[in-house]
């Protein structure tokens, strides 16, 4: 089964930094999958998902919860969900419910969507806060556990 790994963010804002570091410490591991970083929630996001089986996506949120605390969502959770609006301009739920009607047979048919709840997102820094670090490491071993549980069952 043909995986990718998505994070999402923005390299130079403290917490907002927390997908595409997932993404680093992932490759600095060798995960056994192919890796991506975007910086926007875009369509570059469905580019980057199309023709695999299976997409994990990571991205920063602000949903209103300790800071750190990771949720797993659903394309349907975070298309319904107004409160699932972040920082960027078009919400994932829009472009990957996008890709699934526009390119039906190219989507992953599994996409699974981590998040991670930011404390700030304001400050021009690449130190993320401790919450949102203690959850980066957190996340990395639980897509190499996602990425192996695949792997054993294609």
């Amino acid at each position: 089964m043909k995986t990718v790994v998505v994070g999402i963010g923005n390299p130079y804002l403290q917490d907002d930094r927390a997908g595409v570091v997932v993404i680093e410490r992932l490759e600095e591991e060798g995960i056994g999958c192919q890796t991506e970083m975007v910086l926007t929630v875009g369509f570059e996001v469905m580019d980057k998902i199309k023709g695999y089986d299976q997409a994990i996506i990571v991205d920063a949120c602000m949903l209103g919860r300790e800071p750190g605390e990771i949720l797993e969502v659903n394309v349907d959770d975070i298309f319904t969900t107004h409160a699932l609006v972040n920082s960027h301009a078009v919400t994932l739920g829009t472009t990957l419910k996008t890709g699934s009607i526009c390119f039906p047979d190219e989507m992953p048919a599994n996409i699974r969507i981590l998040l991670i709840e930011v404390k700030d997102i304001k400050e021009f820094t690449q130190q993320m806060s401790p919450e949102v670090e203690a959850a980066v490491d957190i996340v990395v071993e639980k897509i190499k556990t996602m990425v192996a549980e695949q792997a054993v069952a294609g």
